[in-house]
């Protein structure tokens, strides 16, 4: 069953939002990226707010290898409730029947994949959201999720505000991060215009940094990476100066947010999801190294004088509309994360996977 940990926080979780699934009861849902870390959250908390009360919420969930969403989450083969399909988000065909809601969360590859073909990934993030919204629309669903990411807004280097959603910074630049960037921003803008014309109506979550169960421990999350090592007796290796300022939402709010955001999400506006509090790399590190085990190794020392890149979003949209709130600090994401892997690697349930979720 459920780990402890995830158990816990699927609890805290359900009980900020136990409304909303009652609403949802009844209703049918489309939720991509099925094997990624959003779209098995979202997916848990389904299968947790059904067992805990009762709503009747059905779910279709796609996922590019349906064989390896079973492994992940063994418990779908008994779930009547959930029919998995397969297939890729540019060219799935239809899965019969009406949706009410559709959560797409099949934005993401993991390095490797994007490394390997940076345009062919961008057209994946492009293609397939128009693909998802146009199944929405033919299914009848009335609102639709976007994953996206804070990256639409280009980079940004101390000293620096909150970032904001509306501001005004684009991605620029030649790197795999540049074109994945303006890849979601692509996608904004066309499901933006998209959903002026016809339903469903769309809502933007734009991600920041994650912590929590399900993170990846072998991909291009430092958080990850860093636990990842402590875990396995590793140096903690930091990959760089040490210097970039990030913040960390951990999983159990993020389902809270991302499920309020799909019900409650003005149309055709966008959300930061994420953490206002800002740790340097480098202080990540230390942090992990302290509550989790190991020794840091930082590459490079940092430049007397140069400034850092900043990743930190200001919330007060979702926080002001919603009473959206961090429930979770820190050091307390650091203890919980490496808590649950311990659980699942105890359980033999291999090793870490990578951060893919097409």
């Amino acid at each position: 069953m459920i780990p402890g940990i995830l158990q816990q926080d699927l609890d805290a979780a359900l009980e900020r939002s136990r409304d909303l699934f009652v609403e949802l009861s009844g209703a049918r849902l489309l939720i991509t990226g099925s094997t990624g870390m959003v779209g098995t959250l979202m997916l848990e908390s389904v299968a947790h707010a059904r067992a805990r009360t009762g709503a009747d919420i059905r779910v279709a969930a796609l996922a590019r290898d349906a064989r390896r969403l079973h492994q992940r989450l063994p418990w779908i083969k008994d779930a009547r409730w959930i029919e998995v399909a397969e297939g890729d988000v540019r060219s799935f065909v239809p899965i019969s029947g009406a949706f009410d809601l559709v959560v797409h969360a099949a934005n993401t590859a993991s390095p490797a994949e994007i490394s390997a073909d940076p345009d062919g990934i961008a057209r994946v993030v492009v293609e397939g959201s128009r693909h998802v919204h146009d199944i929405a629309a033919a299914a009848g669903a009335r609102r639709f999720l976007q994953l996206s990411s804070g990256s639409v807004s280009g980079s940004h280097f101390t000293p620096a505000p909150l970032i904001d959603e509306d501001d005004p910074g684009t991605p620029e630049g030649g790197s795999d991060a540049d074109r994945l960037a303006r890849a979601k921003a692509v996608a904004e803008r066309e499901l933006l215009s998209a959903s002026g014309r016809r339903a469903p109506a769309v809502v933007f979550a734009r991600g920041f940094a994650l912590a929590g169960p399900w993170l990846p421990l072998d991909s291009d999350f430092a958080f990850g990476n860093f636990v990842g090592a402590a875990l396995a007796g590793r140096s903690i290796r930091v990959n760089g100066d040490g210097t970039p300022q990030r913040s960390y939402l951990y999983s159990r709010d993020l389902v809270t947010w991302l499920w309020t955001l799909l019900l409650r999400g003005v149309p055709g506006r966008a959300y930061n999801v994420g953490s206002e509090h800002a740790v340097s790399i480098g202080d990540l590190a230390r942090q992990v190294a302290a509550l989790v085990g190991g020794t840091i190794e930082i590459v490079r020392t940092p430049a007397l004088g140069a400034r850092a890149h900043w990743h930190v979003p200001n919330t007060q949209r979702a926080r002001t509309e919603f009473g959206l709130e961090e429930t979770v600090t820190l050091s307390e994401a650091i203890v919980r994360t490496a808590a649950w892997w311990r659980e699942r690697l105890a359980l033999g349930s291999g090793a870490p996977e990578s951060a893919s979720s097409r």
